[in-house]
C-alpha cells in the first residue's frame, strides 16, 4: 500500500522567530509587516489572525509582540527542512516553503506512525521546528490527515479510517474544492463526497464546474485521487509577493514593488538562469486582483532593472487611476527551461 506523509510545519515564521529568541517562547507574537504574516499559536488563542492590521492588533491585543521578516531565516530554515525530508525518501513533493508531500512506500518498515514520529522528533531535534505529519494513502487523505494534527501532532488514516471518513467529507474540505465551486455543488444539493458517487463527469461539468475538477471530484468519490509524490524539478518562476493596509500612496505601493523585486532575484541564488520576462500582480482592497505581463528590455538579473521594469508594468495596471486602495503587490519572473 502507499504510504504518503504530509509535513507541515507549525505557524512556521513564528516558529522560527521562537526557535531564535528564546524570549518569545510561549508568548502570544507575530511576525508582520504593516499586516500580519503569521501568528504564533499563542496569539492565535487570542483571536489574532493572518491579514490583520498591526495598528488594529496593537490597539487590541497590546500584549501581543510583533517582530518584522527575517526572510533569509526562514529560507535557511525551509533549506533545512527539505533537507531533512530528503533523508526520508528521494520522493518529496513541495507544497510551500514549508511543507511537502513524502512518499515513504517502503521505507516505513511497516510502521508508517512510527516513520512520521521519526520524521517530526528529527526537525525537533536538528531543525529546532515543531512539525505536524498526516498519513494517508493519498495524498488528499494525508493533507486532510496534517490539518487535523495541527499544532504540533500526528493523524494516521489508515485504510478503514479512509473506508469511514471518504463518503462522509464536506465537499468544502477538499484540498483545492474553492467557496463558489461549493456554491455551486450545494445549489446542486450536493454537500458530501457520498454525493457523489453516482454522478460522472458531465453531470458535475453540467452543474458549472470545470472540466479538471469534475475528474478529481469523481476519483475522489471513486478513491481512486492522486498518490502520485512528483518530486521537484528545475523551477519555473520565482517570485514575491507582500500585503500591507490598503493604500493608494505611490511612493507606498512602488516601494513595496520594489521589495518583492529584490526578495524574488535573491531567490535566484545560484540558478545561472537569467530572467527575461515580468509579471506584476496588484490586489485592490476589494479583493479583486489585476496583473500586467511583458518583456523585460533585455534578459537581466540586475535589480534596478528589474525594478525599473516592474514599475513600469505597475503604471501600466492603471492602479492609480482605478480609485480603489492596494492592499497587496508582488511579482513572478518566469525562468527559460534550462
Amino acid at each position: 500500500m502507499t504510504v504518503i506523509l504530509h509535513a507541515d510545519a507549525d505557524a512556521f515564521f513564528a516558529s522560527v522567530e521562537q526557535r531564535d529568541d528564546p524570549t518569545l517562547r510561549g508568548r502570544p507574537m507575530v511576525v508582520a509587516h504593516e499586516v500580519v504574516a503569521c501568528a504564533s499559536y499563542e496569539a492565535r488563542a487570542l483571536g489574532v489572525h493572518a491579514g490583520m492590521p498591526v495598528g488594529q492588533l496593537r490597539h487590541r491585543w497590546p500584549e501581543v509582540v510583533v517582530t518584522g521578516y527575517r526572510t533569509e531565516a526562514y529560507e535557511e530554515a525551509s533549506a533545512a527542512l527539505f533537507a531533512l525530508f530528503g533523508r526520508f525518501s528521494p520522493l518529496v513533493e513541495p507544497g510551500s516553503m514549508e511543507e511537502a508531500f513524502v512518499d515513504v512506500t517502503g521505507r516505513d518498515r511497516g510502521d508508517p506512525a512510527g516513520c512520521a514520529a521519526a520524521l517530526r522528533a528529527a526537525a525537533r531535534d536538528d531543525i529546532g521546528l515543531p512539525v505536524s505529519v498526516g498519513v494517508g494513502r493519498t495524498k488528499l487523505m494525508a493533507k486532510l490527515a496534517s490539518r487535523r494534527a495541527k499544532p504540533d501532532g500526528i493523524v494516521v488514516v489508515d485504510p478503514a479510517r479512509e473506508a469511514w471518513l471518504r463518503p462522509r467529507l464536506p465537499l468544502d474540505d477538499l484540498w483545492g474544492v474553492g467557496p463558489r465551486t461549493v456554491e455551486k455543488l450545494t445549489a446542486a444539493g450536493l454537500l458530501v463526497v457520498r454525493d457523489l458517487e453516482t454522478l460522472a463527469e458531465g453531470d458535475l461539468q453540467a452543474f458549472g464546474v470545470t472540466t479538471a475538477l469534475a475528474r478529481r471530484l469523481v476519483s475522489i468519490a471513486a478513491g481512486t485521487d492522486d498518490a502520485t509524490v512528483r518530486p521537484r524539478g528545475p523551477r519555473g518562476s520565482v517570485g514575491a509577493t507582500r500585503s500591507m493596509p490598503s493604500t493608494r500612496s505611490r511612493s507606498a505601493v512602488e516601494a513595496l514593488l520594489d521589495e518583492q523585486v529584490q526578495r524574488a532575484l535573491e531567490r535566484l541564488a545560484d540558478d545561472p538562469r537569467v530572467p527575461r520576462r515580468l509579471e506584476v500582480v496588484v490586489r485592490f482592497d476589494d479583493g479583486v486582483h489585476a496583473a500586467e505581463r511583458g518583456l523585460l528590455p533585455r534578459p537581466t538579473r540586475v535589480v534596478d532593472e528589474v525594478q525599473a521594469h516592474a514599475r513600469v508594468l505597475l503604471a501600466r495596471s492603471g492602479w492609480e487611476h482605478d480609485g480603489r486602495g492596494v492592499t497587496m503587490t508582488g511579482v513572478s519572473i518566469p525562468l527559460p527551461k534550462a
